[in-house]
């Protein structure tokens, strides 16, 4: 059993308390620390707990091996630091940047300290995720490019209330780098080359009002080993490529991918890009961009978080409705907890978000 301390009973502490009550064998929470104290009081009531008055007070406890971060509330990313220097092990449910000067200062920081900072990176452990990857090695062979249609252009979300809910939860650039950790995952490598252009006309359907933008990623080809093994077309590009269709919408019909890019880092949102976000405590209520997949093998079309369709070569296709047994939730904190314990399994951190931004940020370099 680990021992943690909870830090903040907010929204994002409701998302996860579900899979934390799943998890009461192997995760017991000591103590609780919010900025209001009267919700601490009632969180650690019911988790049979002790309230505290401070972050470095629960940090400090003897009977606290790992922390878990939900709601940082007004201490923002500054909690980062501070919970580096405890040598305790955190998990990081919030986006962990809270500006551009963030996104310079954080890494800094970061490469000095030896703590384990783990992020909730959600999309690697989506029910689809998990059962294309058992497809790349079964069925349909490693992928060779990924289409991520971010602009909701083709999206699944049909109510009025959803399309707002996923408008409104996550920054642009915060769903930008989860998505491209999602790409990142399925090719297993971190992309070698990056760039924005916008989207052709004859790609995509734009307004006076529209544009769309395309995200171009190039990815090592496969270790030739592996390369061997699979029936590759000869029309395969060895590089591997994804690319992210956004859009920017408004009155902005004449914005730059210099000036896009620029607003993203900046944490500008813009408003009809639609952005993943947690509907309910359910899985399959969660928001999925349009995913078309090219494997060595065949292809694969990711509808939802647990719809998928899929077809090898020479093969009719067949769609897979998923039996969601865990949630993402509960699989990244079962994945921490191990971790914690000190087991090789791994973990996201903070060079997962890292990368991709200052990939982003090189798209832009002069």
């Amino acid at each position: 059993m680990i021992q943690v301390g909870l830090v903040g009973v907010g929204p994002q502490w409701e998302r996860f308390r579900p899979a934390l009550a799943r998890l009461r064998q192997p995760i017991h929470v000591e103590a609780v620390y919010d900025p209001v104290f009267a919700r601490a009081e009632k969180a650690a009531k019911d988790l049979d707990a002790d309230p505290v008055t401070g972050i470095s007070a629960l940090a400090n406890r003897g009977n606290v091996e790992a922390i878990l971060v939900m709601d940082p509330a007004w201490t923002r990313t500054a909690v980062l630091p501070l919970l580096a220097r405890q040598e305790k092990p955190v998990f990081f449910a919030p986006w962990p940047f809270s500006g551009q000067d963030n996104q310079t200062r954080q890494p800094a920081w970061h490469a000095d300290s030896d703590n384990l900072i783990v992020p909730a990176m959600w999309r690697r452990f989506s029910p689809v995720a998990i059962r294309v990857q058992e497809l790349f090695a079964t069925e349909i062979g490693q992928p060779n490019e990924i289409v991520v249609d971010l602009a909701g252009q083709h999206s699944s979300v049909e109510t009025e209330e959803q399309r707002a809910a996923t408008s409104a939860a996550d920054s642009t650039l915060e769903s930008l780098v989860g998505w491209l950790d999602f790409c990142r995952t399925l090719f297993r490598a971190f992309p070698i080359a990056a760039s924005v252009c916008p989207t052709p006309d004859s790609e995509a359907t734009t307004t006076a009002t529209d544009r769309f933008f395309d995200f171009h990623l190039s990815y090592p080809p496969l270790a030739a080993s592996k390369a061997a093994s699979e029936k590759l077309r000869t029309d395969v590009n060895p590089n591997r490529t994804a690319k992210l269709t956004l859009r920017a919408a408004g009155n902005e019909a004449t914005i730059t991918a210099t000036s896009f890019v620029q607003d993203l880092m900046a944490g500008r949102r813009h408003s009809s890009l639609l952005t993943p976000t947690l509907l309910g405590t359910d899985a399959s209520h969660r928001w999925m961009p349009q995913v078309k997949l090219r494997c060595g093998n065949g292809r694969a079309e990711l509808k939802s978080t647990t719809e998928l369709s899929w077809q090898a070569d020479s093969a009719e296709s067949i769609h897979e409705t998923l039996t969601v047994d865990r949630c993402e939730e509960e699989i990244m904190l079962d994945i921490f907890c191990r971790r914690v314990v000190g087991g090789l399994i791994p973990v996201a951190d903070l060079n997962d978000i890292i990368r991709p931004i200052q990939l982003l940020r090189d798209c832009i370099a002069p």
